[in-house]
């Protein structure tokens, strides 16, 4: 992700904080979702990529699992570190493409929402290489899918990030870069990518 773009999120993210509640609302029906195809049952330890104000994190840690998040913006992880000063989530700061400060196959499941269409390809790549490096069982993926409206278009325009290419390429992107790839929606305009770490 350029300077820039990360400078963006660190002034954008308490306005991304007054959505906290709306979002760990929406996090719930999507883990309910994801249960429905996947069983977590053994599956405890998660870390969460991108994790923005920790929403995800948040309904994973109440869910029961052992969740950790790493994170771009500092602004962003400000804003997760107030609303989870309460929990025993780690999260850190990293830098953008940069590998993950974790040892091969540390976490049970990876996940990442709404992070990938954000950044260019060769980011991306970097990004599945190590989501799927310290995954033991699953990566999934939370984004856009191929519907498009104009309200996202301009907002992803206004981003600045990789919206456009991303959801024309995903499928094969994901294909390139996973064993296995299962698309479950869970709007009109989201998906869930299940996917299965190259090993």
């Amino acid at each position: 992700m350029p300077k820039d773009h990360v400078k963006l999120f660190d002034i954008i993210s308490p306005i991304y904080g007054w959505f906290f509640n709306s979002q760990v609302e929406y996090y719930k029906k999507v883990l309910v979702i994801l249960k429905e195809h996947i069983d977590l049952g053994n599956h405890i330890k998660f870390l969460d990529v991108g994790c923005g104000t920790g929403a995800l994190c948040y309904v994973l840690r109440e869910a029961g699992f052992e969740v950790s998040g790493v994170e771009v913006s500092a602004g962003m992880l400000a804003q997760a570190m107030k609303r989870l000063k309460n929990t025993d989530i780690k999260a850190y700061k990293i830098n953008p493409g940069e590998g993950f400060p974790f040892e091969d196959n540390f976490f049970d499941v990876v996940t990442a929402s709404y992070v990938a269409h954000g950044i260019k390809k060769k980011e991306r790549e970097i990004l599945y290489k190590e989501m799927s490096r310290v995954a033991k069982h699953y990566v999934i993926l939370h984004d856009y899918n191929q519907n498009r409206d104009f309200f996202t278009s301009f907002v992803e325009w206004l981003e600045g990030g990789d919206y456009f290419n991303f959801v024309k390429e995903v499928k094969k992107e994901l294909k390139e870069n996973f064993k296995e790839v299962k698309m479950v929606d869970v709007s009109s305009k989201a998906s869930l990518y299940i996917l299965q770490p190259n090993k």
